[in-house]
């Protein structure tokens, strides 16, 4: 693990040092607007938290733990008249391996045209549009079958369009995700308990070209870490991102989700560095069999209010329904009983033990290995 993680953070040591241009001297300024009313209510401190199919904006490399078909789209009323629309749709070919196609959509309403002398001419409209695909995959296993380094990929190709004017450009957003610590015991609460961090590069690519003008893409560089534990059973997770922006200087983020019984999910934080208003964040959200439904709330000052609201569905059961981890306890499970069957009394402890370092506690396999441990007695 640490050769795989200290590479990681080499790799992205340079970006950190990157100069700054001034603040909105980038093309394709929609990018910047983040994804999902989940992670706008954890004030967008979602870097190591992605782990559903807004994981294609967030890190590329958190589609790698879906495990259900996903639907998820998210509007976004925005302030002076700005609509803005995401849809992402992810699908697990297997475990530990995701491809998404991902689309955002950003127009506005028409603008009143004025020529070279002031006089009115007809309306202007404007619209932003990035159509993306998506992968997640786990390049690293722990040896309880855990994901322990994801990496993610996100192609895309973007278009803006002022009125009769269009450019148009491709980028690319890449990601790693790393599990820093887990806990050994199971984990029948929830998945992913413990320490990840995650490392992403958004917008990397040529810029756009407007005629004469040309503007480079708002490409930004982000590092997060995120601890999720499961305190009474309930879900709890704590997020920081520190995001670099090539046009801005660094922007902290903090997040916060409670989830209450598995339905009810609760979330607040903060983004410091905002220019208008404050950056506090909060949302909402309800979990249902196969749809979640989201809702986060961001306040900038007199000028307005964002409201988000997002939908996701699941289409299906999962890609494999039985969890690596799983897999390999069971596995242990029954080779131990069949050598314990066949007199194998020694061999079939030596088994037991390893299915107990992978599950401790399991009643069922101390029962055997008492078994196995009073058949070499005899």
């Amino acid at each position: 693990m640490r050769l795989p993680l200290l590479a990681l953070i080499l790799a992205f040591a340079p970006l950190s040092g990157a100069s700054a241009g001034s603040p909105g001297s980038t093309g394709a300024e929609f990018l910047k607007f983040g994804q999902g009313a989940r992670a706008i209510g954890m004030g967008e401190s979602h870097a190591a938290v992605a782990d559903d199919a807004y994981a294609a904006y967030w890190n590329p490399a958190g589609l790698a733990s879906l495990v259900y078909p996903t639907v998820s789209t998210t509007y976004n009323r925005a302030l002076q008249g700005v609509d803005q629309q995401y849809l992402s749709f992810a699908y697990p070919l297997r475990s530990g391996s995701t491809l998404d196609l991902n689309v955002t959509r950003l127009g506005m309403s028409n603008l009143q045209g004025y020529d070279a002398q002031g006089t009115k001419t007809r309306e202007v409209g404007a619209s932003d549009y990035a159509v993306g695909i998506a992968v997640g995959q786990t390049l690293v296993r722990d040896d309880r079958g855990r994901a322990r380094v994801n990496a993610g990929l996100n192609g895309k190709m973007i278009r803006e369009q002022l009125d009769r004017v269009t450019a148009s450009t491709f980028a690319g957003d890449v990601g790693v995700l790393a599990y820093v610590y887990r806990s050994r015991a199971s984990a029948t609460a929830g998945p992913d308990p413990g320490l990840r961090l995650g490392l992403v590069a958004r917008n990397l690519g040529p810029g756009l070209k407007f005629d004469r003008e040309a503007a480079p893409l708002p490409t930004t560089y982000t590092a997060g870490l995120a601890w999720r534990a499961y305190p009474r059973g309930d879900a709890l997770t704590l997020s920081a991102d520190v995001a670099v922006p090539r046009d801005d200087s660094a922007r902290p983020s903090f997040g916060l989700e409670y989830t209450a019984f598995r339905v009810v999910a609760l979330r607040m934080g903060y983004l410091l560095g905002q220019d208008t208003g404050v950056g506090f964040r909060a949302g909402v959200g309800f979990r249902l069999k196969v749809v979640e439904i989201d809702y986060a709330f961001a306040g900038f000052g007199d000028i307005g209010q964002m409201h988000r609201v997002g939908l996701s569905v699941r289409l299906g059961g999962p890609v494999d329904p039985t969890p690596p981890e799983e897999r390999l306890v069971k596995e242990a499970m029954d080779k131990g009983q069949r050598l314990l069957k066949e007199g194998r009394a020694y061999e079939a402890a030596l088994q037991f033990d390893e299915e107990l370092r992978l599950d401790p506690g399991n009643r069922q396999a101390l029962e055997f290995m008492r078994q196995a441990h009073d058949a070499l007695k005899k």
